[in-house]
């Protein structure tokens, strides 16, 4: 599947849903290649019916902008650029509130797959993954 982007106006910012037990919510993530992980605001989650027990695993998120520890919880599935992660690992962080989209896709989501960035016409491309050669020629 492939979107168009304003190469002019960071970040990418695509339209996404995640679903819970309780229902099915749209998302606006930010494409960050930086992001090991993908995070939604735990308030989207908990709309969602997903919120983290007590239990919850937490891992150490690391930014440019310093750090901090957020549960993880898995969510039955998230559909962005044509693409459906099924019990897919998200952490439930809340972003600063000047942040006008849900969360980060990170570099989790794109496992095995390929994703092209093309700056020069604005597009991101997501593929399953093909030989090399079939991109050439």
């Amino acid at each position: 599947m492939t979107v168009s982007f304003d190469p002019a106006h960071p970040p990418i910012i695509l339209e996404g849903w995640v679903t819970g037990p309780r229902r099915t919510v749209k998302v606006r993530l930010a494409l960050d290649t930086g992001a090991t992980d993908t995070l939604i605001r735990a308030t989207v989650l908990a709309a969602a019916g997903i919120v983290p027990p007590a239990t919850a695993p937490r891992r150490r998120m690391r930014s440019a902008t310093g750090g901090a520890t957020a549960p993880f919880v898995r969510v039955r599935q998230l559909l962005v650029l044509g693409r459906t992660r099924a019990d897919f690992p998200v952490a439930a962080f809340d972003l600063p509130p000047a942040v006008m989209y849900d969360g980060l896709l990170g570099l989790d989501f794109f496992r095995g797959l390929v994703l092209t960035l093309d700056f020069a016409r604005g597009l991101v491309r997501l593929d399953p993954r093909r030989p090399w050669w079939r991109f050439w020629g």
